[in-house]
């Protein structure tokens, strides 16, 4: 489980990777991206659903990535698509945080309809990504490729990197984080309850745990005669 410093986090979001992801000279300007930016919290599920899911995650962190493979898919099939689960995912960025914080500024860039198919992209990009930083590679030119396909190209990609109002609902999410003694990613809160454990990381234990939470029926093994 990758650990690091709020403080760490917020400098970054002051200088929003400009440098390292070569975006344009601008504070407030508008992005190519369809629809409109991504500013508040984006949730997927009914409103009136059972059970509020946030998750705080970084798509550059480990952990997160066998979360997100492992139990979400899951979860949106079985619990957020059936009525029974709210989601929220918070942005925690966590190392290379530069590089962390500007794939989170072009998922909300491309707009509230397409967040969740971004941070998807972005997530299966991971391994390279962390290869580029590594070993100095254009990690820019991967950004670029990955977001092409959201509308947002040429200027628009530094347009985005330099929005002030991106960064700062970024940084809203990291103190949002930080106010309820967020330390590590992944980590989720249930109705406000923070998920103790490990457990939870795993289909399995994530879905025995909400059907405990839910009154359903724990499923019990069949074996044959």
């Amino acid at each position: 489980m990758l650990r690091f410093s709020r403080r760490a986090s917020l400098i970054a979001l002051a200088a929003i990777a400009v440098s390292a992801c070569g975006a344009a000279d601008s504070t407030n300007a508008q992005t190519s991206g369809s629809g409109e930016i991504a500013l508040t919290d984006i949730t997927l599920g009914a409103d009136d659903a059972p059970l509020t899911m946030v998750e705080y995650a970084s798509w550059t962190c480990p952990a997160c990535l066998q979360f997100h493979t492992d139990v979400i898919p899951m979860l949106k099939a079985d619990y957020i698509d059936a009525g029974h689960v709210k989601f929220v995912f918070r942005e925690f960025p966590t190392s290379p945080t530069n590089v962390s914080v500007a794939g989170f500024a072009l998922a909300r860039c491309a707009g509230e309809d397409n967040y969740y198919d971004v941070i998807d992209d972005l997530f299966a990009a991971q391994n390279n990504v962390l290869n580029l930083a590594r070993s100095g590679g254009d990690i820019e030119g991967a950004l670029r490729t990955l977001i092409s396909s959201y509308g947002i190209e040429g200027d628009g990609f530094g347009e985005c990197l330099s929005n002030q109002e991106v960064t700062y609902a970024i940084g809203e999410s990291v103190m949002k984080g930080d106010s309820q003694g967020v330390n590590s990613t992944p980590t989720v809160f249930i109705n406000g309850e923070k998920l103790q454990g490990y457990e939870w990381r795993s289909a399995n234990g994530m879905k025995a745990l909400l059907d405990s939470k839910l009154g359903l029926p724990a499923e019990t093994e069949t074996t044959g005669e």
